[in-house]
């Protein structure tokens, strides 16, 4: 088992860090992973002293892609190359108990597969490339489009690590929270008809939301989740584009290999026959039907 390595910020709760740690350590206890000797533990009393130890972080590391962590209930990183989870207890107050737990060990799962700098300092994909010197008003916005598709990709691996393990209820309840489409993902949607390039971020930002989902309804014999579910969080989008995006992360999920940098090459190549080109030579196609 690796070694945790605690490290607080603010008023943390000696209860509350021992319940985080005891989690963890059941974790790895149970799965045992033979490539991973330390693993950072950041926790904040809030998230205020999160963004802010999270933006400076990200400056050093030299991270380009937009910040997207508030959408997130904690988050997994390796920019120095070990390890590192972040977790506010803020954002614990509004979930129920199984979702905090699905969280905790789904981004415990992301430093057993994507623990080193590799995983986040990623070549783009050709299709993508390929996909800006088609739509050159694309390309500002091509390497957040890779930071969410990566994301996705890692969320799908992590979902199928976790539940070939075991932990099925958490995780399922996990998929069901980070699906389900938020006021704010149907006020960007809304906002994002002046601009195809950000209806492309848009539908990209929800194959990371919908992932864990896919995944427990597609990637075994016995669905932990009704593929109708995943369908309906996406009830506000454009039906050929819902379609398209189920399409799209359905062949992902079925080709989904053990090498990641090759899915997320792979879930490129979809990304961009599927949505991106349709998105883009289509301006006009904005609303629901």
């Amino acid at each position: 088992m690796p070694l945790l390595h605690v490290e607080r910020h603010g008023h943390i709760p000696d209860e509350e860090a021992g319940s985080i740690i005891a989690l963890l350590e059941e974790f790895y206890g149970r799965l045992r992973p033979d490539c991973l000797d330390l693993v950072e533990i950041i926790l904040f009393e809030n998230d205020s002293l999160w963004r802010g130890y999270a933006s400076s972080e990200r400056r050093k590391a030299g991270v380009s892609s937009a910040e997207f962590d508030d959408a997130f209930i904690a988050t997994h990183e390796a920019w120095t190359g070990i390890p590192r989870i972040s977790i506010s207890l803020e954002r614990k107050q509004d979930l129920a108990p199984l979702v905090w737990e699905g969280a905790l060990r789904h981004e415990a799962g992301h430093s057993i597969l994507h623990g080193s700098l590799e995983y986040y300092a990623l070549p783009m994909p050709k299709a993508l490339q390929k996909a800006g010197e088609n739509f050159r008003r694309l390309v500002p916005h091509l390497r957040d489009i890779l930071y969410l598709l990566s994301l996705a990709v890692k969320d799908m691996e992590v979902a199928r690590l976790l539940t070939s393990n075991g932990y099925i209820e958490d995780q399922v309840a996990y998929a069901r929270f980070t699906m389900k489409a938020s006021q704010q993902d149907i006020d960007a949607w809304a906002l994002a008809s002046l601009a195809p390039e950000a209806r492309a971020l848009c539908l990209v930002g929800r194959m990371k939301d919908i992932a864990a989902g896919i995944m427990l309804a597609t990637g075994s014999q016995h669905p932990h989740i009704d593929l109708r579910e995943v369908e309906e969080s996406l009830g506000y989008l454009d039906r050929n584009l819902r379609n398209g995006l189920l399409d799209t992360m359905k062949e992902v999920s079925r080709g989904l290999g053990h090498d990641t940098l090759a899915n997320i090459e792979r879930a490129g190549r979809l990304l961009v026959d599927n949505i991106i080109d349709s998105v883009m030579s289509n301006p006009s196609v904005v609303n629901p039907s």
